[in-house]
């Protein structure tokens, strides 16, 4: 099997091998998909970050408490 039979059988080319270009609407469609996976990358890591955030705040008033209730047992 030949390197282009392989290109073309993983369906890298939809046209002939000898180069595909991109038309303008595929260029817009691509740039806009790009700008998604940005921000959804954004949104995410910023969702994330505050969950966390309020997850070792919680965490450290428990601890917190915990500890202040033991010293008061003692």
């Amino acid at each position: 099997m030949s390197v282009i039979d392989v290109t073309l059988y993983l369906g890298a080319f939809d046209k002939a091998p000898t180069g595909a270009k991109m038309t303008s609407g595929e260029i817009g469609l691509f740039l806009f998909m790009c700008l998604a996976c940005i921000l959804w990358a954004i949104v995410s890591y910023s969702i994330g970050y505050k969950e966390g955030h309020k997850e070792g705040y919680q965490r450290g008033r428990a601890v917190g408490r915990h500890a202040s209730s033991q010293a008061v047992t003692k």
